[in-house]
């Protein structure tokens, strides 16, 4: 499992222009009553949104540094966030939860079956009775595939220590094992300073459904945006809400 750390200072203005799913939460949590938990909650653009609204959210990460910025957020909006350093597969918490939410596709960082039904599993039993799980991740169509994980991509991004350049390159893409890894460069002045390496599985939507039945899961609906919209096409984002 992934953590990012090496660029957590650097990850709210690489995912600012990412803000589509923030009011989808947001509306989803307003539907229940009780603790709401987000998995993979990093510096806490979706966890901090809800906390500012004033709802019991806890949250979970696998990186310190995304946590201490997330932490250091709060202190200067004068808020008490409620995080922890655990891994999703495997973290205990005595609270048992209405909502269970995992942002920006940080499920698919379970890179196996085992993983990634040890992760369901965990959720389910965190969950209150009839208590609700949501999730997105991207369809892996040809198209995704080629054009986002399979090309190399450039970002621009402004910081008060000035402009960086990100490059994404594809270095794997296995389509037996249903992994793909990238390579991640940042550059200031044409100079690197960090770097990494990310691996994502790709999932299925029909793999994924036999995943929640072996987790215990038997009621699901499933969406092609943010906006409630019918899963058309292989290109749309996959929407998750999953009953207990």
């Amino acid at each position: 499992m992934q953590s990012f750390s090496s660029w957590a200072k650097l990850y709210d203005k690489i995912s600012e222009g990412y803000k589509q799913d923030v009011k989808f939460y947001n509306r989803e949590a307003r539907k229940v009553k009780g603790k709401i938990l987000e998995i993979a909650c990093g510096t806490g653009r979706t966890y901090l949104d809800l906390l500012k609204r004033g709802m019991d959210v806890y949250g979970i990460d696998i990186s310190k540094e995304m946590l201490n910025v997330l932490k250091e957020k709060a202190r200067k909006e004068g808020l008490k966030p409620k995080v922890y350093l655990k891994d999703m597969r495997n973290f205990k918490l005595k609270e048992r939860f209405s909502l269970v939410i995992i942002p920006l596709r940080s499920y698919v960082h379970n890179l196996t079956i085992q993983d990634q039904l040890k992760t369901l599993k965990n959720i389910r039993r965190h969950l209150v009775p009839k208590g609700k799980l949501i999730l997105s991740f991207r369809f892996p169509s040809t198209d995704i595939i080629l054009h986002k994980y399979g090309m190399t991509h450039e970002q621009t991004i402004k910081t008060d220590e000035g402009i960086i350049k990100i490059i994404n390159e594809p270095i794997l893409i296995d389509q037996i094992t249903q992994i793909i890894e990238l390579k991640k460069s940042f550059y200031r002045k044409n100079k690197l300073i960090c770097k990494d390496r990310i691996k994502i599985a790709l999932i299925y939507k029909r793999e994924f459904e036999l995943l929640l039945r072996l987790a215990g899961f038997s009621k699901w609906r499933v969406y092609g945006n943010f906006n409630y919209g019918k899963l058309k096409n292989p290109n749309q984002e996959v929407v998750w809400i999953i009953q207990k």
